[in-house]
């Protein structure tokens, strides 16, 4: 399971979750956790100078639990609105201070950023949007700053250094909100349903922007007022302000009209598509006032008519989420998932305590914070194993639901082959298994960075350790049959080095690999 086994890695299940030991939250870090990340990860850190230098932690969050034994955090009440961000109940998220600032990144860390965004291009078939060039810069523009941003973001959000890392892969995207402003949103659950879906907002805003000072944009359903550059507490306030939450839920004739259409289709057809595009939608019911298949139609639309493009069928993903209790949007959200023509395209997740319930019964358990709750929600449609559904296929595979087994206790023996210079090796993000790709040792073990990056004992650049029968892996900048070491990819979707578009007219499945060069 993808992302329980993820959490679980850095936490400890509550032994009681009776018990009354709230944190600043609702819910208090993982067990353990004293703040900032692994020292081997620490800006400057590295093999040669970690006897030298010692690098600061921030104190432990305030209510902590316990050490391992002791009483656990108690879960938050039933549909209660977000307490808040760092400063307790009711400061915004995204507000300034924060951790402590981090010195530029070390090479180790930039071979890990750009090897986990390497993934995402590749699992989302993004090489039209990011080849090589553009790719550097951006890891570049990283290394100047995400060490700090990490840590601001395991402060605020209290999540996990593995976690904060995943969010950077929505540097990637242009993300927009799609926000139900339905009556019932307003009335139901005595408010708690806005309070909660404006704290929502706030999380995204913050974490979006993080890594991209261009922050996201938000559309709602029937209110014309739109909010672009929105980066924090302060801006999602005053755009909400302006809004009246009322009317139906014309949930597809809307995402349609108001973002697939203008944000996404027409873009794409001109050629003018500078990222691709994450939409998250965020309702609280069924749609009222048009079919029932409004949705999956405009999805279905939207995913084939950017397959005809030069961008392929990665330049748009989907996300939908829910606030609030009604049973019938979530088994609408479930149909949504499980339907044959579009749910491969899109993730929905539960409302929080439907999550949050089957986390505790996940293999191993999780504590599921409601921060940890919406980077499920940010990450689920761009990595898989934050997806749901793949979750709760891999429990099936393995009739446990337990994460996969370890990998070889180390590298081949030997000196590693394959071509100098090569870069890091597709493999495990978060510790999870990519398709297709060889399993990573665990985060922290010395063979081998997060996301898969080169290891410990390897410089920069320095091709990895081969293993588990695979061929050397290319270098970095060559041509590779599916760009970035990928598998081939999509029939509309060039190759890495080749050539962009298939010719207008065909079906986006049957367009002809793009030549050589």
């Amino acid at each position: 399971m993808g992302f329980a086994s993820k959490i679980a890695g850095s936490q400890n299940p509550p032994p009681n979750m009776s018990a009354n030991r709230p944190g600043v939250y609702g819910g208090a870090p993982p067990t353990g956790y004293a703040g900032g990340p692994p020292a081997a990860l620490q800006p400057g850190n590295n093999p040669s100078n970690q006897q030298q230098q010692q690098q600061p932690q921030y104190q432990a969050y305030q209510g902590s639990p316990a050490p391992s034994g002791g009483p656990g955090p108690s879960y938050p009440p039933q549909n209660a609105p977000y307490p808040g961000g760092p400063g307790g109940p009711g400061a915004p998220y995204g507000a300034p201070g924060g951790a402590p600032p981090a010195a530029r990144a070390s090479d180790q860390q930039i071979a890990a950023y750009r090897q986990l965004l390497i993934g995402t291009i590749q699992e989302k078939r993004l090489q039209s949007f990011w080849p090589p060039e553009r790719l550097d810069r951006l890891v570049q523009a990283l290394a100047n700053e995400a060490p700090g941003k990490v840590n601001k973001l395991m402060h605020e959000l209290r999540v996990p250094q593995e976690v904060a890392m995943d969010i950077m892969k929505l540097s990637l995207f242009d993300v927009i909100l799609y926000v139900d402003d339905s009556g019932s949103i307003e009335f139901e659950e005595r408010g708690v349903r806005k309070e909660q879906l404006v704290q929502i907002i706030e999380i995204v805003a913050a974490a979006a922007s993080t890594f991209d000072d261009d922050g996201i944009s938000v559309r709602f359903m029937n209110n014309v007022e739109q909010g672009d550059g929105i980066r924090n507490a302060e801006d999602v306030g005053h755009l909400v302000s302006r809004v009246r939450f009322q009317g139906l839920t014309p949930l597809g004739t809307s995402l349609r009209n108001k973002v697939l259409d203008p944000m996404v289709v027409g873009p794409a057809r001109a050629g003018r598509l500078q990222k691709p595009v994450l939409v998250i939608t965020i309702t609280d019911g069924q749609p009222a006032g048009e079919p029932l298949d409004s949705v999956s139609s405009s999805i279905g639309y939207a995913v084939s008519e950017v397959s005809r493009t030069q961008y392929g069928q990665g330049a748009v993903s989907f996300q939908f989420s829910q606030v609030g209790n009604d049973t019938k949007a979530r088994d609408f959200l479930a149909s949504l998932d499980e339907d044959p023509r579009i749910g491969s395209l899109i993730d929905c997740t539960s409302n929080f305590e439907v999550e949050q319930d089957e986390m505790s019964r996940a293999v191993p358990p999780v504590y599921l914070t409601r921060e940890l709750w919406c980077a499920k929600l940010m990450l689920g449609a761009i990595d898989s194993s934050y997806d749901t559904k793949d979750e709760k296929a891999a429990g099936r595979a393995s009739g446990s639901g337990a994460p996969p087994s370890g990998p070889p206790s180390g590298p081949p023996s030997g000196p590693p082959s394959g071509p100098p210079g090569g870069a890091p090796r597709g493999g495990q993000y978060g510790g999870y298994s990519q398709p297709g790709y060889p399993p990573a040792p665990s985060y922290g073990q010395p063979q081998q960075g997060y996301g898969g990056g080169p290891g410990y004992g390897q410089g920069y650049g320095q091709a990895p350790y081969q293993g588990q029968g695979q061929s050397p892996a290319p270098g970095y900048g060559q041509q590779y049959g599916g760009g970035y070491g990928a598998p081939s990819p999509h029939p509309n979707q060039p190759g890495y080095g080749q050539s962009s578009g298939a010719p207008r007219g065909y079906s986006p499945y049957q367009a002809p690999q793009p030549p050589r060069y």
